[in-house]
């Protein structure tokens, strides 16, 4: 059960207003892979870019602080994810 905890991978929406440059350091700097997401603000009416990204339990203090400095008015929302099956990610039985 420790080692299960040890992997423990969350799911990040980051809404902010430079998408590419926050894609571009989850890719070069976590060495992650990123999907923007199309979505519009309700409120604002604005279209915007949604990164949406899966890290490690280690990776999210990290990653939180890479955002932070490139947009300190993103709005960056963390999921625990359950099951993660793909590129990058190793399978536990």
């Amino acid at each position: 059960q420790t080692l299960h905890l040890l992997y423990k991978l969350n799911s990040l929406f980051i809404i902010t207003e430079k998408p590419d440059e926050v894609a571009r350091v989850i890719m070069e700097d976590l060495d992650r892979g990123a999907t923007g997401i199309c979505g519009k603000g309700m409120y604002s009416g604005q279209e915007k870019t949604i990164i949406f990204c899966v890290v490690n339990k280690k990776e999210i203090v990290k990653l939180k602080e890479l955002v932070d400095d490139i947009d300190p008015n993103a709005f960056v929302i963390v999921s625990d994810a359950r099951e993660v099956h793909g590129e990058g990610f190793i399978e536990k039985n």
